[in-house]
């Protein structure tokens, strides 16, 4: 049973962030890809609002083969031609999934519209309307729901720093991921860089350079099937409120929806949110959670791990989600995304700063046939920085064979300006 010391740890195993007044690089990992892919671009919709749809789902049918659409809802699907005959499909928590053909899609400005969908509650068989039964439940069906044999996977991951509105750090990577059995709660996950790259621009930062620590570690923390937080913890139920259970649709599977947050008495960095269940199998399809406000206040002394002692720096929100797929009968993980934002005031400055922290992983591919855990020795520590690991060098031929998360700015020009930037700080 966790204490609440080791939730603690928890939170600031989710969270830790780093400022540093130095920066330190080592170099990348170099290797090549070839692999023939077809490239679909668009953007996902609502088709009544024309609004974007955030974080949809975009996958090759019956596959592990995806990624998600970015904030403005556009997408870069990435699909090896040994799969060209399978269906896409596309969806969104509360609409109709669709699926096309890949003949039917064109290479670029597909819009692709999803129309809201509705449940009828008499044709549910709901077990129960109590939201912390349900959680139980759904936490004990955690082996049945997600496997018992290890797999390997390929992730796209990307860390991103804004110094108030403007980018200042870039850095992303294929990972090789080792996902141990959920039925064990000894062996850990592994992370291994397959290919990686950065950029940073260290004129706009000042002298003040703000990095994350074992931001890969930290996304596959989230996996809650595995690492459940404290609001799906039996130990911390009386710390939350629970609202009444209600229920959505989901890829046309009917899905509870459990609404959370800590108790105004709690003075614990604890969070806010909701929990989707899938109501046949009660698998966890989905959680979007906060740091509370009522707990916000508490959180500065588990997120900043160093900091100069001329700054002060004030937590203003964290924001984290996570969501799994149904591949032929087994939920997989599929996306993490979480952002952190700080307040930073330096002394003799007039003005303060907001920087944001933002994490993505898409999990591309699943592997359960050639499994072999890689050695600790190659993998990613948690005390490690991510981005101390990358060169600033962009490879072309190397990074047009992945899938990746279209960012608000798209990376190529990112990368590229803030290159530019830093040879013209550094007179080169």
């Amino acid at each position: 049973m966790k204490t609440k010391t080791n939730i603690n740890k928890r939170i600031a195993g989710l969270i830790i962030l780093v400022f540093f007044s130095f920066l330190a690089t080592f170099p990348a990992l170099s290797q090549d890809n070839n692999e023939a892919v077809i490239v679909i671009k668009g953007k996902l919709i609502d088709q009544t609002t024309k609004k974007p749809i955030v974080y949809g789902n975009v996958y090759v049918t019956n596959t592990s083969v995806g990624t998600v659409s970015n904030s403005e809802g556009e997408f870069i699907l990435k699909i090896p031609k040994a799969l060209q005959n399978k269906l896409v499909n596309f969806s969104f928590m509360g609409y109709k999934s669709i699926s096309s053909k890949l003949s039917d899609l064109k290479p670029s400005d597909n819009v692709i519209g999803l129309n809201p969908e509705t449940v009828n509650i008499k044709e549910v068989i709901v077990r129960t309307n109590d939201p912390v039964a349900l959680i139980k439940s759904a936490v004990k069906n955690v082996p049945e729901n997600y496997g018992s044999n290890p797999y390997l996977c390929t992730a796209f991951y990307r860390e991103s720093i804004m110094q108030n509105k403007q980018y200042v750090g870039i850095a992303e990577a294929v990972l090789n991921i080792y996902k141990s059995r959920y039925t064990n709660g000894i062996e850990a996950d592994r992370i291994k860089i397959f290919k990686g790259r950065k950029s940073q621009d260290v004129k706009k930062m000042d002298t003040l350079i703000f990095k994350l620590q074992g931001g890969t570690n930290v996304a596959l923390l989230l996996d809650l099937a595995k690492n459940p937080e404290s609001f799906m913890n039996e130990s911390f139920f009386e710390d939350y409120e629970y609202q009444p259970v209600s229920i959505t649709n989901v890829e046309g599977r009917e899905t509870y929806v459990i609404e959370f947050n800590q108790k105004k008495d709690i003075q614990e960095p604890f969070y806010q949110g909701r929990i989707y269940l899938d109501v046949a199998t009660l698998a966890i399809k989905k959680a979007e959670f906060e740091l509370s406000p009522n707990g916000i206040q508490y959180a500065d002394k588990y997120l900043v791990k160093k900091k100069p002692a001329d700054t002060n720096v004030k937590t203003v929100s964290g924001t984290y989600s996570v969501d799994y797929r149904d591949v032929n009968g087994k939920w997989t993980l599929n996306h993490v995304r979480y952002e952190v934002k700080f307040k930073v005031d330096k002394k003799r400055q007039w003005f303060s700063k907001v920087y944001t922290s933002t994490v993505d992983m898409a999990v591309t591919d699943k592997d359960t046939l050639n499994v072999a855990r890689f050695k600790y020795s190659e993998s990613i520590k948690p005390s490690q920085v991510f981005v101390d690991h990358l060169s600033g060098s962009y490879d072309e031929d190397f990074w047009g064979s992945y899938n990746i998360i279209k960012p608000e700015e798209p990376i190529q020009e990112a990368v590229e300006r803030i290159s530019k930037r830093m040879k013209k700080y550094h007179n080169i």
